[in-house]
């Protein structure tokens, strides 16, 4: 059964970059101990933590890989935060279910600190770069405390040759590895999450700078935007060198599922999640597959200004 149609890749392009490729040098991925790191033309875009991180003094449930931080502008300023000050169990740009329901079981794969599950990288099973495109694809899963393993996630993550702003994609395939159904329930968030910047983050009193702000595709703001429908929301507001704006844009496929996707947009901290379940939860019976696409565009500069819609799927990079 699959929960979603569309392209699933199996070390295929399913896309091909835009314009004519630059020089394939320009882009690079490395894969020392602990984490993946793209660059475009030596700047960094992104890295991908393979080893288990956990600050000193944190308890051990905080332990945590498989997610994407630092997350970076072209400028070199830092779009993520891992560990974050008051949300511990947030991590970058990370893919974790809120609300689950297994065996009679009540399980969070997102909130580590309930105990109940977490997700976590187990193999790194690819790195290439060439004209045009460079990335990795590696296997996740997410893990319930008291059953083991039940979805066994791939994630494929691709960046473009691109200079200014930066443009990658993720793509998440999650599959029932149980004889049991999983059942997804409906939750104000859960699916991916995005966590911003600890410039944005009022609680850490060493790195703030200012509140984050927002905006969609539909023009809404911080106050409007939560459980919008949007083709893209950003998060954006002033970084730690000298305080200039910078932030990141997040484009669902249109062929995800429940496709326009709910985004929650946090009233007050600086994250947002997309999510299929702000309505309505569904589940995942064994062997089923769920499929989700996101292009990222990080930027330096408020959002109002960043040419997003230049950056959708129907104009950019091709299908």
């Amino acid at each position: 059964m699959r929960i979603v149609t569309g392209l699933v890749w199996a070390g295929i392009f399913w896309w091909t970059a835009c314009g004519t490729p630059r020089e394939p040098d320009r882009l690079s991925v490395a894969a020392p101990d602990g984490e993946v790191t793209i660059q475009v033309d030596g700047r960094p875009v992104l890295s991908y933590a393979t080893a288990t991180r956990l600050p000193e003094g944190e308890e051990e449930h905080y332990a945590r890989s498989g997610f994407l931080h630092p997350v970076y502008t072209p400028a070199g300023q830092v779009v993520t935060d891992d560990f974050p000050h008051g949300h511990t169990h947030q991590h970058g740009i990370f893919t974790a279910w809120t609300s689950a329901t297994f065996r009679g079981d009540t399980i969070d794969f997102w909130n580590q600190h309930k105990e109940k599950g977490t997700a976590r990288h187990t193999e790194l099973l690819e790195t290439y770069d060439s004209a045009g495109v460079a990335g990795f694809r590696a296997r996740l899963e997410q893990v319930s405390l008291r059953h083991g393993p039940i979805l066994k996630e791939d994630w494929h993550v691709r960046v473009y040759d691109h200079s200014a702003p930066y443009v990658w994609e993720l793509h998440s395939t999650q599959t029932n590895v149980t004889n049991d159904t999983l059942f997804l329930n409906k939750y104000l968030y859960g699916g991916l999450g995005v966590r911003g910047s600890a410039a944005w983050n009022a609680d850490d009193t060493v790195a703030f700078r200012g509140p984050a702000r927002f905006l969609t595709s539909e023009g809404l703001d911080r106050d409007a935007a939560n459980h919008s429908r949007p083709a893209w929301v950003a998060i954006y507001g002033p970084l730690a060198g000298g305080g200039a704006d910078g932030g990141m844009a997040v484009f669902p496929h249109p062929d995800n599922f429940r496709d326009p996707q709910f985004v929650r947009v946090h009233p007050e901290m600086p994250y947002l999640s997309v999510t299929p379940v702000a309505e309505e939860g569904f589940p995942l019976p064994p062997g089923a597959t769920y499929v989700a696409r996101y292009r990222f565009v990080t930027f330096d500069g408020p959002a109002e200004g960043a040419g997003l819609d230049a950056f959708g799927w129907s104009s950019f990079g091709g299908e």
